[in-house]
């Protein structure tokens, strides 16, 4: 994913510059998505990374918008309790949010009040089929709640109303609660910023969501030097990144 100044003057920049090369990257994944899906199930995706400030939310978000603009309903997520941070990137309260849903499904099970929530997570500055569940109410014992049957059974209840979900989850090599969110997940996407992630770091990280059997469905390199002569059509972009891409997931232990 390349760095440009409009990259770095919002998280969004696929819903405030839909033509640029970032959201065109972005919808590219979509696709790529979109043919994994044929084979398997793929509703639930979760993002996340090694450590923090790869752009985990950033990819996350964008993402989100991209493919709530092509599918009926999209639901973006925050399950990074610890620093949650999507509401930001949206500019909107983190008011209800996941903790408190849970809590209240955890009382009311079946009987929860699903349009209360739906029409909160709603919000009139985001794309029109995108909806937006924040972190909620700030908890302690983070790993224990993502770890949860009534987080499973959650998830299950959300599948229901939504196309695809999607998860920004805390990173994978900082703490439990990523890869605990992963198996939550049908696939697994994973961020490395360029020229910052140490490739032993990203390699433990991977490992372990290897050690629990996660579906990686593959890796975005995020904040790469961007040239204009290097998108002419973005022709060379694809196959430099596609390229890059495939030489990553080797060095990072990918099975031939």
């Amino acid at each position: 994913m390349p760095k440009t100044k409009e990259y770095e003057k919002t998280g969004v920049i696929s819903l405030e510059e839909p033509e640029s090369v970032q959201a065109e990257m972005h919808r590219l994944i979509r696709t790529r998505l979109e043919y994994a899906s044929i084979d398997s199930e793929l509703k639930i995706i979760n993002i996340t990374s090694s450590t923090a400030n790869e752009a985990k939310t950033t990819t996350a978000c964008n993402l989100a918008v991209v493919l709530a603009n092509k599918l009926s309903r999209v639901l973006l997520i925050d399950l990074d309790l610890r620093n949650p941070s999507c509401h930001r990137a949206f500019k909107v309260k983190n008011e209800l949010g996941i903790t408190d849903m849970l809590v209240d499904y955890a009382h009311n099970g079946d009987e929860l009040d699903k349009n209360k929530y739906l029409n909160q997570f709603k919000h009139p500055n985001i794309v029109n089929e995108l909806y937006l569940l924040t972190a909620g109410t700030q908890v302690i014992n983070t790993t224990e709640i993502i770890g949860s049957n009534k987080m499973k059974d959650l998830l299950k209840l959300l599948k229901q109303y939504f196309d695809m979900i999607i998860i920004d989850s805390a990173p994978s090599g900082v703490v439990v609660d990523g890869i605990i969110t992963s198996t939550l997940s049908d696939g697994t996407i994973f961020v490395l910023e360029s020229n910052r992630t140490k490739i032993d770091v990203a390699q433990k990280a991977v490992n372990q969501l290897r050690n629990f059997k996660i579906n990686l469905l593959g890796v975005v390199l995020t904040k790469t030097k961007y040239k204009a002569r290097n998108y002419n059509g973005y022709s060379y972009y694809y196959y430099y990144r596609d390229k890059k891409a495939s030489n990553t997931s080797k060095s990072l232990g990918k099975d031939k």
